[in-house]
């Protein structure tokens, strides 16, 4: 399945996917998408997502997805967001997801983020969470 497509058609027409267009559905509906790839659609997510924050990737990736869309802002959880902060890390969502799904393509996409990632925290160049 092409899930650069699929999310493309769930961000251009939730309505359509039974989802009201928010953040938390979004989330869910990756999350599930996840799930049926037994964890394996999002791998690295959290560790470019960490890498694009400089922060640990000891956050959830949609906590991650937050603090790259509001670095300075720290949201308690996926319904401590205003209607328009929702909308912007909904937006937001779409674009990092569809940014990682196009750089992890390759064969060894997902290792060498995570390889990336490992270098970043032995070097000691990230953030603290």
């Amino acid at each position: 399945m092409d899930y650069r497509t699929l999310f493309a058609d769930v961000h251009r027409r939730p309505n359509a996917y039974f989802l009201r267009g928010t953040y938390r559905d979004a989330v869910v509906f990756m999350a599930g998408c996840d799930a049926i790839n037994n964890g394996g659609l999002l791998i690295g997510f959290p560790q470019w997502l960490a890498l694009k924050a400089e922060c640990s990737a000891s956050l959830s990736w949609p906590a991650l997805v937050l603090r790259v869309t509001f670095p300075d802002m720290r949201p308690r959880g996926l319904d401590d967001l205003s209607e328009e902060n929702d909308r912007k890390a909904t937006e937001k969502l779409f674009s990092l997801i569809d940014e990682f799904l196009q750089e992890r393509g390759n064969a060894r996409g997902a290792a060498d983020i995570i390889t990336q990632y490992a270098n970043t925290r032995r070097s000691g160049t990230e953030h603290q969470t």
